[in-house]
């Protein structure tokens, strides 16, 4: 019964039950809109056209983000139940939703753009909880660098450079991979940013 209070009382001081709920619905209406729309953007080489769903899981992450720095530390130093397990816990869950979400939009729009949402959402997740380990809050900037990154010299001919991750196809087995392990390797340094900063 007290881990359940301390539980309920983890979620609620990280306003996960406001926040996340509303965040993943923009997210789904977001790709819902944007559908196989592309954007031409400068870039080193010429103009580069993108998909505009690959911009459309930074608002999660920073709702995200804002969830994660939603906390009181010295009380979460003495609580009950594990804050790190927890927070990995709701990163997880909010990702795996993101992706259920890229697939049922696909499936309803009969695209695979959408279906790549999930998959680029964890990608840059990783690499936003790995920056935060080093630069706090300020890490949220990191996928929009990425992205920046991505449109300025990602592309050749408008075909996608390997290691964009982002911008690749949606049966993509490598940028799949790469995903799931920069989430990892993501969530291992947010367990690691937790201790220090609990």
């Amino acid at each position: 019964m007290r881990g359940e209070v301390a539980v309920r009382w983890w979620f609620k001081a990280r306003r996960g039950h406001v926040l996340l709920p509303l965040a993943l619905v923009v997210f789904a209406a977001a790709l819902f809109a944007v559908q196989d729309v592309t954007v031409i953007l400068p870039a080193l080489a010429g103009n580069t056209q993108i998909a505009l769903s690959v911009f459309v899981p930074v608002p999660l992450l920073a709702v995200l983000m804002t969830v994660l720095e939603s906390r009181l530390p010295a009380a979460e130093a003495s609580a009950v139940r594990s804050v790190n397990r927890l927070d990995c816990l709701l990163i997880t869950a909010v990702l795996a939703a993101g992706v259920l979400c890229g697939f049922l939009v696909s499936a309803v729009q009969g695209t695979a753009t959408a279906a790549c949402a999930g998959r680029n959402a964890a990608f840059l997740a990783g690499l936003m909880l790995l920056g935060r380990a080093w630069a706090g809050q300020a890490a949220v900037m990191i996928p929009v660098g990425w992205l920046f990154l991505v449109s300025l010299t990602g592309f050749h001919a408008n075909v996608p450079h390997t290691w964009t991750i982002v911008a690749l196809p949606a049966d993509n087995s490598f940028a799949a991979t790469v995903s799931l392990v920069a989430l990892a390797v993501g969530l291992a340094a947010q367990i690691r940013t937790s201790r220090k900063t609990a």
